[in-house]
């Protein structure tokens, strides 16, 4: 589904991927695991060509995406969802709005079928009752939760995650991780999670890659991580897990 290879990207004299390379198949999760800082959020805005890497290849769905023209690249981006640290909302529109918007924009859905589709999505998130407040009126989980359900509007086949606990609570991260799990297994989308959170890494991930200074120091299953005896890994689980 997804397949990334030896990808470069520097911002002067930082390199912050040194030939980076992996793949996500179809239906998995994917978590890529490391310091904030240190790179995960680049490869993901790479992966979607939101930046552009200095070198290397990356195929969706065995298209190589740097070929692509602009209407070609905006066409695959329907597919993918892509839930920002920041949850990305529009400031000025309401849930509703915000959820509307994609669909008015990418689809020839009906007024009524959009109706329908808000009220469905926002149900999967279980917040149907903030249809119709403004973003500056919810909490940062709901925010994270309604980005998450205008991410999830079209109906993607790949999901991205960039760093969907940042900034909440220890209870509202879980419930957030426990979101993740429960679309996953609805929809059965090819996710890749980028965080610094292990509670979040081993609960929804297949598969947990570790980067540091650039490449993966590990790639294995969540039980191997907790097994493994790299530093990194062992400080990440010192410092996550009671």
């Amino acid at each position: 589904m997804i397949r990334v290879e030896n990808i470069y990207k520097r911002f002067g004299d930082l390199v912050v991927l040194n030939g980076v390379s992996f793949e996500v198949p179809k239906g998995t999760t994917t978590v890529i695991l490391g310091r904030s800082g240190i790179g995960k959020s680049v490869l993901l805005k790479c992966i979607v060509r939101l930046i552009e890497p200095d070198d290397g290849k990356i195929f969706i769905e065995g298209k190589n995406i740097s070929e692509l023209s602009l209407k070609e690249l905006n066409d695959l981006r329907k597919d993918i969802g892509f839930l920002f640290q920041s949850a990305a909302l529009y400031d000025s529109m309401s849930v509703r709005e915000n959820l509307a918007f994609p669909l008015v924009r990418h689809t020839d859905l009906s007024d009524s079928e959009i109706e329908e589709r808000v009220k469905e999505t926002l149900r999967l998130v279980g917040l149907s009752e903030a249809i119709d407040k403004m973003p500056s009126e919810l909490s940062g989980g709901m925010r994270k939760r309604i980005g998450l359900a205008r991410s999830l509007i079209l109906h993607p086949k790949i999901m991205l995650y960039d760093e969907p606990t940042t900034g909440l609570d220890p209870v509202t991260s879980k419930e957030i991780a426990k979101l993740i799990i429960d679309m996953q297994n609805k929809f059965k989308m090819t996710n890749i999670v980028v965080t610094h959170d292990m509670v979040v890494a081993l609960s929804t991930a297949d598969r947990i890659l570790l980067l540091d200074n650039g490449n993966f120091i590990f790639d294995g299953t969540p039980d191997e991580l907790i097994k493994s005896e790299i530093d990194m890994a062992k400080k990440f689980l010192s410092t996550s897990l009671d």
